[in-house]
């Protein structure tokens, strides 16, 4: 599967946005009323689908003939996007150590 390139960066622009936005406006929301965050999924699709259509991109146009649908694909891949980056930006720094074992290969040392 080939997208086009500069639909490509429009769609992942639109993850950053999407991301951005839900991080600052509506996470501390979530945060101070303590509402469960299974939701903020909706909300990134809610926002990236404004997008989409606001830009008329659709990211499945060589694909799916039917605008509509390919549209509706392109905003649950940003929206999608938005939130996985958000999971990805937002884990504490211990969540993102390594703890397995090198082996003497992998620690520099002559294996022969």
């Amino acid at each position: 599967m080939a997208f086009d390139v500069e639909v490509l960066g429009v769609v992942i622009g639109m993850m950053v946005l999407a991301n951005r936005l839900v991080a600052a406006l509506i996470t501390p929301v979530f945060e101070k009323y303590a509402l469960d965050k299974f939701w903020l999924m909706f909300v990134s699709w809610a926002i990236s689908g404004v997008f989409v259509w606001l830009t008329g991109v659709n990211l499945f146009a060589s694909f799916i003939p039917n605008v509509l649908i390919g549209q509706i694909l392109t905003a649950i891949v940003a929206g999608g996007g938005a939130n996985m980056l958000h999971d990805l930006t937002d884990k504490s720094p211990d969540a993102l150590v390594f703890s397995g074992e090198l082996t003497s290969s992998e620690d520099g040392e002559d294996a022969g």
